[in-house]
């Protein structure tokens, strides 16, 4: 058996592979383990109130949200908004391809 690492970021926008929310798009705000990971999509999980992920079901887009990681550096307070429209601008790119 063999193993993949998929070594998540703070800032990457994921899919959901499993439960109840299969095939949803979430941002990655928080990396607590090697397995659990917090996630948000603006919508049902705002910023404050994030989602419990296990690692294996998240499949990586490999996109990184740099505006994300700009507003964690300089402290600005992320609100449900910014979130929502990262993954909408996402959304909208990925369905041109």
């Amino acid at each position: 058996m063999i193993f993949l690492d998929t070594a998540f970021k703070v800032g990457e926008i994921v899919k959901s592979t499993a439960g109840r929310d299969k095939d949803t798009y979430y941002l990655i705000i928080d990396i607590e383990s090697k397995r659990k990971i917090k996630v948000v999509d603006g919508v049902k999980r705002k910023f404050n109130n994030p989602k419990y992920k296990n690692s294996r079901h998240l499949e990586s887009t490999g996109q990184i949200a740099a505006e994300f990681l700009c507003w964690l550096k300089s402290k600005k307070r992320i609100r449900s908004e910014d979130v929502r429209s990262i993954l909408k601008n996402y959304l909208s790119k990925a369905e041109v391809k």
